[in-house]
């Protein structure tokens, strides 16, 4: 474990500096109102490769766990699981480009800018989701090294073309997409040499039982549906709010905010991809249980140092983003606060996943909507603050309700 931690902690390290590196370059470079409509552009990109997931990647740690106390091979599910976000990708795509055509409208964007930009968001979404159900899968069958290669190659590419649009001078949305689809791009490609002959072994395996493999992934995911497709919708409803409610302004400061909260939650793809796949490994539940809460203290004492962290140096990190974005001081703690609650989400629920506690999942769409129906009464989405605070709430209601599942789940081990 040790080796892992130090290991994933290299890697995930250097690809959030690269990615960190890259976006602070596009914040500085790339005008308010440019890097607003980015903005709204990669909030639907995120859009497309979380909605065509819908949490069907996460499921093969199940079958991994699953298969691994039947003495039995999980790797048939890779090919059900790819047939199934190529299904809803098209879907995915359709919605975002509606909601980018609409949006750029109102924001005044010219046509041939946002068609250009729609265009970049399906092939960046379309490379991505390969090259990242590849590295998800390099991580379960613990080719650690080879997944982060992919992952660090799709940062250092952005980097790179950052660094291109600001030696060139194109500082422009449409440039920043193109960086975001070259390094999906070379990611895609990398990651299939990895693989080897893998996938072409899978899918002869899932054509003999494919109908099988369909109704055992479908029976994981219909009881988390109504929860992923909110979840999925969370990234361009905030763009949104910030955008019709607001001005371009307000979008770019919640895009930029965003950046810095993405790392602050570095410890998030640690929780999912490496302890909560090593924790399965663990037979003995109440040894399982003891872990679990490990886990949890060390959470807590990073979550209370970071956020120690920002409310104390607020204007080394405010600094980070530009001129533009400085005084952001209390919209920049509600940041990282909901980045905390979205790493704890991360483990709460990769847990549920993993063991396959996905009954009441279906009720998680109830309380998010009661939640942000009430939310949405109170705040006043014409500011940035509001916003943003909509976005910690909604992270929140999710841990809570997560968190619950856990509860319930150790209740039922501990009475066997």
């Amino acid at each position: 474990m040790i080796r892992l931690a130090s290991e994933y902690t290299a890697a995930h390290l250097s690809a959030r500096f690269l990615a960190a590196i890259s976006g602070l370059l596009l914040v500085r470079i790339l005008p308010v109102n440019e890097y607003g409509f980015y903005t709204l552009v990669l909030a639907a990109f995120t859009f497309i490769c979380t909605f065509s997931d819908l949490g069907a990647t996460e499921t093969l740690s199940f079958f991994r766990w699953r298969a691994g106390k039947k003495s039995k091979s999980w790797v048939p599910y890779f090919h059900a699981v790819m047939r199934f976000r190529r299904m809803v990708f098209m879907f995915a795509f359709i919605s975002s480009a509606a909601y980018v055509l609409s949006m750029g409208l109102h924001l005044g964007i010219e046509i041939s800018t946002t068609l250009i930009a729609i265009s970049l968001i399906g092939l960046s979404a379309w490379l991505a989701i390969h090259s990242g159900i590849i590295a998800y899968v390099l991580k379960l069958e613990q080719r650690f090294r080879q997944a982060y290669v992919v992952e660090l190659s799709n940062d250092g590419v952005k980097l790179l073309a950052a660094g291109m649009i600001w030696a060139l001078g194109l500082a422009t949305a449409i440039a920043g997409m193109v960086g975001v689809a070259v390094g999906a791009l070379v990611s895609v490609i990398i990651a299939s040499r990895l693989s080897g002959h893998s996938a072409a072994i899978i899918s002869i395996l899932n054509r003999r039982q494919h109908n099988r493999r369909n109704r055992m992934l479908l029976g994981q995911l219909l009881p988390i549906l109504p929860g992923t497709i909110h979840f999925a919708l969370q990234a361009p409803l905030i763009a949104w709010f910030a955008a019709y409610y607001g001005t371009v302004a307000n979008l770019a400061e919640v895009g930029a905010l965003g950046r810095l909260g993405a790392l602050i939650g570095v410890l998030t793809g640690f929780t999912s991809t490496v302890y909560v796949p090593r924790l399965l490994v663990i037979k003995d539940d109440r040894l399982f249980i003891r872990r679990y809460l490990y886990w949890w203290f060390v959470l807590l004492m990073l979550s209370g140092v970071m956020l120690l962290a920002v409310w104390v140096f607020p204007d080394a990190l405010l600094y980070l983003l530009g001129d533009a974005y400085s005084g952001l001081h209390i919209e920049l703690l509600v940041v990282a606060a909901t980045a905390v609650a979205w790493m704890w989400n991360g483990y709460v629920y990769s847990v549920n996943r993993a063991r396959g506690w996905v009954k009441r999942q279906e009720y998680v769409l109830f309380v998010l909507i009661v939640g942000q129906i009430g939310m949405f009464i109170y705040l006043e989405f014409s500011n940035t603050l509001d916003v943003l605070l909509f976005g910690m709430g909604t992270a929140l209601l999710w841990v809570i309700f997560q968190l619950a599942l856990n509860v319930s789940g150790f209740v039922r081990i501990l009475k066997t």
